[in-house]
């Protein structure tokens, strides 16, 4: 039967709450715009957050919130096996000063312990529905599978990456997300959609060799966009900076990140102009700042990604 399950309706949590997740998850908490975290009964996330242990050893947190105070995460807890799904909004994630922008549809997959500690930022009036998981070395109560599994993952000494999830897993967990299952129905779910999860990182993990040079290049070409996504890129360019054709560089960057190239150069854009935004730039120069020539398409494509105008994040910065 299914452990330490939480099955709250939404509320919201407060400062003080998070100490109570830090101590109990080995996360340290920091609330930027706040003076000292003092505030505890300052409010940072309305939703649900979910917990529990599934029988085969997996530790399980669903989320389904709105952050309402940015915050950032320190993760001081070791895990041979650490999956983040993003089912809605996006989470930008620090791993020994790599940076990983898991978008919605895809998973961060890693290992964490003292030498690879991992952090995450969150800004505010963003919608987040994240499932995340992992097997921690205090658990012992793990299925032979899971206990195979682990051996494999770690012989594979493969880097840190992010991945695009299978259609039809997502629509898995979307159906074992609703309301009217049973306890025992949802954990049957649960427990496969996690190896389904698991069968496909490794899969994905097997064909993601660090041996290999050109996921080098490409991660340059990532790197560069999401570091000056204002500048005004070609295809042509980027793939001679990878010693690719252009198909080759549009199909392996999708391939590997989960989105294509310019899609990703366009959120990388949207997220340079919001932080712009919310420092008090106006519509315009934000546009211009981030990369667009023009207002009206910029505001088109921000409403697209946000769901709000360019200009109500200004106005409630």
């Amino acid at each position: 039967m299914l452990q330490n399950e939480n099955t709250s309706t939404k509320r919201v949590f407060f400062v003080e709450d998070f100490h109570v997740f830090g101590e109990r998850y080995g996360i340290d908490y920091r609330f930027p715009q706040l003076k000292d975290n003092a505030a505890t009964g300052s409010p940072v996330l309305h939703g649900d957050v979910e917990e529990m242990t599934l029988s085969s050893g997996i530790s399980l947190t669903h989320s389904d919130v709105r952050v309402l105070q940015p915050y950032e995460t320190t993760s001081r807890h070791s895990s041979p096996l650490y999956m983040l799904v993003v089912l809605e909004g996006c989470v930008t994630l620090t791993l020994n000063g790599n940076e990983y922008v898991v978008r919605s549809g895809m998973a961060f997959s890693s290992r964490l312990s003292e030498e690879q500690v991992m952090s995450a930022r969150h800004t505010a009036d963003s919608t987040l529905k994240t499932l995340s998981f992992g097997v921690y070395p205090l658990d012992v109560r793990r299925e032979n599978l899971l206990e195979t599994l682990l051996v494999e993952w770690q012989s594979l000494n493969a880097p840190t990456f992010v991945w695009q999830v299978p259609g039809f897993v997502l629509s898995g967990i979307q159906h074992a997300q609703q309301q009217g299952l049973s306890v025992l129905s949802r954990k049957l779910l649960l427990e496969g959609l996690m190896y389904q999860l698991l069968g496909h990182g490794l899969n994905q993990r097997q064909q993601h060799c660090p041996c290999r040079p050109e996921h080098a290049r490409l991660e340059r070409v990532r790197s560069m966009l999401e570091q000056s996504p204002e500048q005004d890129y070609t295809l042509a360019q980027l793939a001679a900076l990878t010693a690719m054709s252009q198909s080759s560089l549009r199909s392996k960057f999708r391939q590997r990140y989960g989105t294509t190239l310019f899609d990703y150069l366009r959120d990388c854009r949207l997220a340079l102009a919001r932080r712009y935004l919310l420092e008090g730039y106006s519509v315009q120069q934000a546009a211009w700042m981030c990369g667009y020539q023009h207002a009206t398409n910029f505001s088109t494509a921000f409403r697209r990604r946000y769901g709000v105008s360019p200009g109500d994040v200004r106005k409630h910065r």
